[in-house]
C-alpha cells in the first residue's frame, strides 16, 4: 500500500536537495503546501504532489499569523 506522504527520497528527487532546510526553501519558493515532522523534515501529501505535478491550479497557501505580510486594517472601515 502506498503511503499518504512522499518518502524522504521522493522529496529529495522532487527538490533536488537532500538537506531538509534546502528542501523546505525549494518548496516555499514554489508555493507548495507542506508540513514539518518532528525532525523538521518537510512532509508533502502524495495526492497533492500528484495534482501539482499534473498541472492542476492551486490557491496560494494563506500566510501564517506570524508572517511579515501586511494585513488589512478592517477597523478603518467602521463608520465615524
Amino acid at each position: 500500500m502506498e503511503s499518504l506522504f512522499l518518502s524522504k527520497d521522493e522529496i529529495a528527487e522532487l527538490t533536488g536537495y537532500k538537506l531538509p532546510a534546502h528542501q523546505r526553501r525549494w518548496l516555499q519558493e514554489r508555493g507548495w503546501v507542506f508540513e514539518r515532522n518532528a525532525t523538521n523534515r518537510p512532509i508533502v501529501g502524495r495526492d497533492y504532489a500528484r495534482s501539482r505535478l499534473g498541472g492542476a491550479k492551486h490557491a496560494a497557501p494563506s500566510p501564517s499569523p506570524s508572517s511579515s505580510t501586511p494585513r488589512p486594517n478592517f477597523g478603518a472601515l467602521t463608520s465615524r
